[in-house]
């Protein structure tokens, strides 16, 4: 009889030991499942954040384009004051001349 209710305790022990395992277990997991949603999370907002970025770069590009385009027009309208301002000193100077002789 001893050694059945030897052997029964072993059984008993060996089974607390395998709840208390499997209880550290689920622990364990709960927490890696609690990381990973964490980690998802994480990167569901540096894809937001890098769409955002993308965004004010194209943004940005687009003002740096129009910026680039109003340079061409004032520079473009400049050029046609300073050759109408020529023109107007060749034809002064050339009508002069006419008028002199």
């Amino acid at each position: 009889m001893g050694d059945i209710n030897s052997l029964r305790q072993y059984v008993i022990n060996t089974q607390a030991q395998i709840n208390t395992k499997k209880a550290e277990i689920d622990e364990k997991a709960n927490q890696i499942s609690n990381k990973q949603k964490q980690v998802y999370g994480q990167s569901q907002e540096i894809e937001d954040k890098l769409k955002l970025l993308d965004t004010r770069n194209k943004m940005l590009q687009l003002s740096i384009d129009q910026n680039i385009y109003k340079k061409k027009v004032i520079y473009s309208l400049l050029s046609v004051i300073i050759a109408l301002i020529v023109g107007m000193i060749f034809f002064y100077t050339f009508f002069n001349k006419k008028m002199d002789l």
